[in-house]
């Protein structure tokens, strides 16, 4: 797969364009992308974090055409609106406290499960990238308005935009808020969910190799500090900020996610190794998956969900 694998070293944080960054470590490679197996992997890259903005990016990645066309082939349902989902169950709540006919843009769509739980009064648009995805939320009564942001047309205005494991996957968080706030209506908000790149253990001891990271689709991982200095630009009101475990996991469960984390930490090429016999032993039919990551959402508290909102005129 072109486009990564480059070993030069970023000159500035991606995110904020300070120089003050240092890298967390080597990604693993991956092969699962939008819940497909790829013939190829995609070189991991490495992990670095920005002293100024106190983000985390993945360097190098692929390019902007080179992910959408990853995207558009995509499985429709690679990310769920499953009822342990408290980051979802969050903002639904946020939701509810507007006006019962409320507009809401949901960019990453997916199916439009999402969207789907809230009122019937509710107006309900997506952004979705990937064709089958797209096609069941259309199917469903989801208006989608396109395959990005970009497609929007420019006097389409919304009184929610929810921007839920989206940001990580953008090469520019920065210019994407951007764009998505140029289509918020005034008291409008932009509810953000993502993880944290503030986590402790993510910062100190797992680093590169925290679950979080480990996914192909995550490239940028935006922290409070930078939201902050963007709304301000933005002259946006304070932000709401509820720091939220993903998922709820039973304590079983739990327990086997530490494990597989602690053995992705120490051996990425033992996890791998499992990985594949696991694979083997139930009969997965090709193309199975070679590179393998600890994906362990709901052990600890590490999602944010940032809420930023326009002022009303």
């Amino acid at each position: 797969m072109s486009g990564a694998g480059s070993s030069l070293q970023p000159r500035a944080c991606r995110l904020c364009q300070d120089q003050r960054i240092k890298c967390l470590g080597a990604i693993p490679d991956g092969d699962l992308f939008a819940g497909k197996v790829l013939g190829q992997p995609i070189p991991g890259g490495e992990l670095w974090r920005c002293d100024a903005c106190e983000s985390m990016f993945r360097h190098p990645i692929l390019s902007g055409q080179q992910y959408l066309s990853l995207y558009s082939a995509g499985a429709s349902e690679s990310w769920s609106a499953n009822e342990d989902r408290n980051d979802l169950a969050a903002i639904r709540a946020q939701i509810l406290l507007r006006e019962a006919d409320c507009s809401v843009l949901d960019i990453g769509c997916g199916t439009g499960g999402f969207l789907l739980t809230l009122p019937a009064s509710t107006r309900k648009f997506g952004i979705e990238p990937s064709l089958e995805a797209a096609a069941a939320a259309s199917t469903a009564g989801i208006s989608i308005k396109g395959r990005t942001c970009d497609d929007l047309d420019r006097s389409l205005l919304f009184d929610i935009i929810t921007i839920v494991d989206v940001i990580e996957h953008v090469a520019d968080p920065l210019n994407f808020l951007d764009l998505a706030a140029t289509h918020l209506k005034p008291g409008g908000s932009l509810m953000i969910a993502s993880g944290d790149p503030s986590f402790w253990l993510w910062r100190l001891l797992f680093r590169s190799r925290f679950w979080y990271s480990s996914f192909p689709e995550h490239i940028s991982f935006p922290s409070r500090r930078l939201l902050d200095l963007w709304r301000k630009r933005r002259s946006m009101e304070e932000p709401r900020v509820i720091r939220i475990r993903y998922r709820a996991v039973t304590p079983w469960k739990a327990a086997a996610h530490v494990c597989i984390m602690l053995v992705y930490l120490v051996s990425p090429a033992v996890l791998n190794a499992l990985g594949r016999a696991v694979d083997w032993l139930r009969g997965t039919q090709p193309p199975r998956r070679r590179c393998f990551s600890p994906g362990a959402p709901g052990i600890f508290v590490d999602h944010q969900i940032v809420i930023l909102s326009r002022p009303r005129e």
